[in-house]
């Protein structure tokens, strides 16, 4: 969480320091985006089932627990994915442009380019803000975090390195658009029906009755 505010509002000088001290993988998914991931989605679905959802011309309505469960399960392993792939796709560009990258370093500068969108998610659970307004800030925000983790994680040459930039922006783009597409989908019932989570959805019932 930290880290992700951190390339946030200093994006250059986080990289730096990054760059002089490289964590690798295992760090990023366990210190920083996993918690990110946790946190983040934890407050858009207790938002979703404290607040509903907005209908337009019929105001807010209800969700019921499994499916905001769905949603947020859904969109946050699919986010874990299409990171690894991008990972794989970048690395596969770099290459192709005689850039000497290592998978770990091609999904450490992913995983912080998808920070922002994550970030965002926790002003998702408001009703009356838009999604699609939520994901595309993050999005933009994301371009802020790439151009200088290309530039200092990288280190490709400057010709070289703009490329990569625009590889690393479209693949966040069109990923993470993708997800968030599908996400909103679950949302609303029109993906993955009949996919009950029970054990799952009485344990929190529980808690949430608790508390």
């Amino acid at each position: 969480m930290i880290r992700a505010l951190n390339l946030l509002f200093a994006p250059a000088k986080t990289w730096e320091r990054m760059a002089l001290k490289p964590p690798n993988a295992a760090t990023i998914v366990l210190i920083s985006l996993l918690p990110l991931i946790a946190i983040t989605f934890a407050v858009e679905g207790y938002g979703l089932l404290k607040l509903g959802e907005s209908a337009g011309e019929m105001g807010r309505i209800n969700l019921p627990l499994e499916r905001v469960i769905r949603y947020v399960g859904f969109y946050a392993i699919a986010s874990v994915v299409v990171i690894f792939a991008g990972t794989f796709l970048l690395k596969s560009v770099a290459e192709s442009f005689g850039v000497i990258c290592t998978f770990g370093g091609c999904f450490v500068l992913m995983a912080c380019g998808f920070m922002p969108i994550f970030l965002l998610r926790m002003p998702d659970a408001i009703p009356k803000v838009n999604t699609w307004i939520c994901w595309a800030v993050g999005a933009v925000l994301s371009v802020r975090i790439l151009y200088h983790g290309v530039a200092l994680w990288l280190k490709p040459e400057q010709t070289k390195g703009f490329g990569l930039f625009l590889v690393s922006v479209v693949y966040t783009f069109v990923l993470s658009g993708l997800v968030h597409f599908a996400a909103v989908q679950v949302l609303h019932g029109r993906l993955l029906k009949n996919v009950y989570p029970d054990k799952t959805v009485a344990t929190l019932q529980l808690i949430l009755r608790e508390t």
